[in-house]
């Protein structure tokens, strides 16, 4: 029959049209799922040269269904399962991870070193040969290497001279071996003269000095910090217990984890919170929020535009999201807008505020939010995640089955962690790396805790994102009407 020569199309995507759009996250959105739905490899194709970001393993993942590009995917994603039917070159541009070369046998270690020219990748293939690493940290691109992407107890190793690593990246190798408890090497970073470093590295020298127990010398270095932020004085006050830090910590009125805990410490209320904007004298927003389209054109005009002008174009409860955004931007991020658009119902006033305190944290209440991973919504659902509810991914730009879907995962994570800070990192990172990598090193009691596993989460995003969450979370029971939930109730345990 002809029509099995013609390709299918069982979805509304037009190429044409998606490449009409200046490139952004938004339209890499749409080529990629144009790319998951076509069974036309050349237009498949087309859509991957017409991306703004290249994802190299997720684009070249949906390529690999079509049998003239599985070569690429395979370099791309070198497993041991077919190391041998690879070029070369593809273990050279890091289509093999450490992680995978860690797991190789005897026969496949001899053959990538046999065939590796002089690299980093042969370097480290022969560390895993002789379960030798004392060379590692002798090289600085071999150490980089192993320090970012293989930080296991194998490497730990005492470090003589660290100044081939003190550059601006340094800051990623100190955070790493505290991160991931590499003791000999935090003894080792522990010798060196905090003075002569910027404070990003300063601020992870500090942290491994108070793993380390060194309690004056993590208060040293953190003193020394020239840009002090309410997270800096939030520790000088924890490492000092001098009420000046504290009251630095107080007077900051821009709300967020740590000057909220200051506040209920001194039984402060936190200020210049602020729900109602909008007063309807707009019955045509200038953007519509609900369009991801628009909301690129909103932020492209907030670059530029008067924020009050534009926020007065926008004063309807069409376009709440964004009017609290031009107005975050106008006042200079001194008041602190917590929105409350009637997006989700519940009579579990804390579950409703956490709903909302996720909302908050992952879009602004901007319901066609897309984000460079391609999360969707106001509550920023992945895809797979969406597919997994049976949800539909283009019916994701509006509240309501966008926070459906979105209230399930958070109800589902809340029966397996109960903990609304696991809940919260959970969200972000998955379960899965909750259960790996926070739960088994986390700590409620301790002089320090639970604040200094919160500061070792592994995931810069994640980490950040947990306390964001809390903070919203303890606003928003209070503007919903429920003060007893508290930062330090929650943190309790």
């Amino acid at each position: 029959m002809i029509f099995l020569f013609i390709p299918i199309f069982l979805f509304a995507l037009n190429l044409s049209a998606i490449l009409s759009h200046p490139k952004s996250y938004v339209r890499d959105f749409y080529l990629t799922e144009f790319m998951r739905e076509t069974n036309s490899s050349i237009l498949a194709f087309k859509a991957y040269t017409s991306l703004y970001k290249v994802k190299l393993f997720k684009h070249t993942k949906l390529l690999a269904k079509f049998p003239e590009f599985q070569n690429i995917y395979r370099c791309v994603n070198v497993k041991k399962e077919y190391l041998r039917d690879v070029n070369i070159a593809c273990i050279l541009n890091n289509g093999l991870s450490l992680r995978t070369i860690a797991t190789l046998n005897k026969s496949d270690l001899e053959y990538l070193y046999k065939n590796l020219p002089p690299s980093k990748q042969k370097s480290a293939v022969w560390a895993f040969l002789n379960n030798n690493f004392s060379k590692i940290f002798k090289d600085r691109d071999l150490g980089y290497y192993f320090i970012l992407d293989y930080p296991n107890q194998k490497i730990d190793q005492k470090i003589k001279d660290l100044s081939i690593f003190e550059d601006k990246y340094f800051n990623l190798f100190v955070k790493s071996a505290v991160i991931h408890h590499l003791k000999k090497i935090q003894i080792s970073l522990d010798q060196l003269n905090y003075k002569k470093f910027n404070d990003r590295v300063k601020w992870w020298l500090f942290l491994n000095a108070l793993t380390l127990n060194e309690e004056k010398k993590a208060f040293n270095i953190l003193y020394s910090i020239k840009y002090k932020t309410s997270k800096i004085y939030f520790w000088l006050w924890k490492l000092s217990g001098k009420k000046g830090f504290l009251n630095d910590l107080v007077s900051d009125d821009r709300v967020n984890f740590y000057t909220l805990y200051g506040y209920e410490t001194v039984h402060k209320k936190f200020k210049n919170i602020k729900t109602n904007i909008v007063y309807n004298s707009v019955k045509k927003p200038l953007f519509n929020q609900t369009n991801p389209w628009d909301v690129l054109k909103f932020f492209n005009a907030l670059k530029y535009q008067n924020p009050f002008t534009l926020a007065k174009k926008l004063d309807s409860n069409k376009s709440i999201a964004l009017k609290a955004i031009a107005l975050d931007k106008a006042y200079h991020y001194k008041y602190n807008f917590f929105i409350t658009p009637p997006v989700y119902k519940d009579t579990n006033t804390s579950f409703r505020a956490f709903v909302y305190a996720i909302i908050r944290q992952e879009s602004r209440f901007i319901p066609a939010s897309v984000s460079s991973s391609y999360a969707l919504g106001a509550m920023q659902l992945m895809p797979f995640l969406v597919r997994s509810y049976k949800g539909d991914v283009f019916k994701q730009f509006t509240y309501k089955q966008n926070i459906s879907i979105g209230v399930k995962q958070l109800k589902y994570l809340f029966k397996q962690l109960k903990n609304p800070l696991m809940v919260a990192y959970a969200y972000n990172a998955g379960i899965g790396f909750v259960k790996r990598r926070v739960l088994p090193n986390f700590k409620y009691h301790g002089k320090y805790e639970p604040f200094l596993s919160m500061e070792l989460i592994p995931y810069d995003e994640s980490r950040e994102y947990g306390k964001k969450v809390l903070a919203n979370f303890v606003i928003y029971s209070h503007i919903f009407g429920d003060e007893n939930i508290t930062l330090h109730k929650i943190l309790k345990k």
